[in-house]
């Protein structure tokens, strides 16, 4: 509720205010200070209104600003984001992002056997630690460093104790690692904040004993350690002040640190320019790594925090400070996106982002586009409306709307089908089923969990999603969907019995239009509209009913009429590819 409410004062400010600052853009990409005195003049632009005052902004609040401005800033120089950062980064070497595993644990595991396989061989693991048994903590790294491809090669691991261990519990899980694993102790990177909240007998905390306790553990273990919540304490601390005291303040005790490897950095809880900041800080005056991590953020938020880390490691000037991978493969733990394709999909098997492809993908998205997509199904199990139930018209019935910015197309069509409504249903809701009335399908495969995969190719780019969905029989029988992951979509296919022979076949189906098929076809959003009403539905539909029809004309032996309606869908399918395929029609549609 706090959220919304300072959003809703964000769009006040954003749409009543006549005297908004300018905005520079290039030193906006700079994040070099130019961002917070901007949010903060846009904030104290409203405040003798008593609405907001810069300090009151929730961290995921002015994260969501701070990502809209450098999207604005880097669409009005008219550069993909990560290559309209990458002006203030001339050391850039690699437009593919390192990023670490990360281990899971599941309360219903047996002791010591982390959820850790996967299909992508990252370079170095991170473990969470510190909520069990140090015995049972050790073993985790070891598991965790024997690479997952079987052949007992050692991959980097590092853990994140998140300040659960006491001093007693931080030593014994150094030792133990040590005397029972060296060799494994050696691949270990760092412990993320290994030691509990160091507070005086007042229960004060301080950075510098916090700092002072890290550092003993570091002199009696030689482990290195990384710094993640005593940063963000210290800069919630901070909150107001001039940023350069910060900075005086995190070099003065760590100038001459011995045991410190990185600093942690969530841009989501930080801040975007503040992450920054601090990792030009921590790289070129301190000599220690910088980490890019996410917070359970959609793909959006992880793609700007890739970004961010994709120009903090070019803006590394001593050769001797360690690149480490970053922390940014909560997207394995998503069970759906805010865009499509997913975030997934730009990750490469060997562990690395593609940033190049994923910041055109980014690159003026929209709010169609970031917006949680993944609703109830039962916010789609109202009647059909706009097309009469009552029709029995052998003509194909639409209707179809799009969204302002037409990249949201609804689309409603119809047809009367000569079979029973069971017959109907039971054919359709074989999904695998699907290409043979939908050429335009490569494929539809069940997988776990209730999902399926869908495939489709236009023109040359393939789209996959993959859906979950639900079987009705009220009011009429029929089928709802919605995607969880890929290409946005949801629907409801109805079949409204008319007789015992027959019945009328409604469809509602909405769509994000993908930027790439703007691209594909050069074309707008109203002729996308058009053309997936008036030729992949309908010619779905009415491929489905002659399919349908030829199946049961060849059950009952009328092996002529069979034929006839299979060389019908043929044709029709035939069709549908020369119109995907056929190299002219870019200029037809324009």
């Amino acid at each position: 509720e706090d959220v919304k409410k300072q959003l809703r004062l964000l769009q006040n400010i954003l749409s009543n205010n006549p005297k908004l600052p300018s905005m520079k853009c290039e030193k906006m990409l700079a994040l070099e200070g130019y961002m917070d005195s901007f949010v903060n003049t846009l904030i104290q632009s409203s405040s003798q209104q008593g609405l907001m005052e810069p300090n009151d902004l929730l961290a995921s609040v002015r994260a969501g600003l701070e990502m809209a401005l450098l999207s604005l800033a880097s669409q009005a120089i008219r550069f993909p984001l990560p290559r309209a950062l990458m002006l203030n980064a001339p050391f850039i070497s690699s437009m593919d992002l390192p990023i670490n595993g990360l281990v899971t644990r599941s309360t219903s595991s047996p002791q010591g056997q982390e959820n850790y396989q996967s299909s992508i061989s990252y370079s170095s693991m991170k473990v969470k630690v510190g909520h069990r048994l140090v015995s049972e903590d050790v073993q985790a790294i070891v598991n965790a460093q024997i690479n997952i491809d079987g052949n007992g090669r050692l991959m980097y691991v590092r853990a994140d104790a998140n300040r659960s261990w006491n001093e007693t519990s931080a030593l014994s899980f150094a030792n133990n690692l040590a005397s029972l694993y060296p060799r494994i102790k050696d691949n270990v990177e760092f412990i993320e904040e290994p030691l509990e909240k160091q507070c005086d007998n007042s229960g004060i905390w301080s950075f510098s004993d916090q700092l002072s306790a890290l550092e003993r553990w570091h002199e009696k273990t030689g482990m290195k350690y990384a710094l993640d919540e005593s940063l963000a304490d210290l800069v919630l601390e901070s909150k107001g002040k001039d940023f350069k005291e910060l900075i005086n303040t995190i070099q003065n005790y760590l100038q001459s640190a011995k045991g410190c490897a990185a600093f942690v950095l969530k841009p989501t809880v930080l801040g975007l320019e503040v992450s920054m900041r601090l990792s030009r800080l921590a790289h070129n005056d301190l000599g220690i790594g910088a980490v890019f991590t996410s917070a359970f953020e959609s793909g959006v938020g992880l793609a700007y925090t890739a970004f961010l880390a994709t120009v903090s490691d070019a803006n590394i000037h001593k050769k001797q400070v360690r690149r480490y991978p970053h922390g940014i493969s909560t997207f394995s733990l998503l069970n759906g996106d805010t865009i499509s394709p997913p975030f997934e999909s730009y990750v490469t098997d060997d562990g690395s982002i593609k940033i190049a492809s994923l910041g055109r993908a980014i690159y003026g998205l929209g709010l169609e586009e970031m917006r949680d997509y993944l609703y109830s199904m039962e916010e789609e199990a109202t009647e059909l409306e706009g097309i009469p139930a009552s029709s029995l018209e052998n003509d194909f019935q639409a209707m179809s709307s799009t969204s302002d910015t037409g990249r949201e197309i609804s689309v409603q069509v119809s047809l009367p089908l000569p079979f029973s409504d069971d017959i109907a249903r039971s054919r359709f809701t074989d999904l695998p089923q699907q290409p043979r009335w939908s050429p335009w399908l490569n494929s539809v495969s069940y997988l776990e969990k209730g999902e399926t995969e869908w495939k489709l190719n236009v023109r040359g780019v393939e789209f996959r999603w993959k859906a979950v969905s639900q079987i009705f029989d009220s009011p009429s029988k029929g089928i709802m969907w919605q995607s969880t992951s890929g290409l946005k979509n949801r629907g409801r296919v109805e079949f409204i019995k008319v007789s015992d022979e027959s019945c009328l076949m409604k469809v509602k189906m909405t769509i994000i239009t993908p930027r790439i098929i703007a691209l594909v076809f050069q074309t707008t959003g109203d002729f996308v509209k058009e053309f997936v009403e008036s030729k992949l539905l309908k010619w779905s539909l009415e491929s489905f009913r002659d399919v349908v029809k030829a199946d049961l004309a060849l059950e009952r032996g009328d092996a002529e009429l069979g034929d006839a309606l299979y060389g019908a869908v043929e044709g029709r399918s035939n069709a549908i590819e020369a119109t995907l395929s056929y190299q002219g029609f870019d200029n037809d549609t324009k």
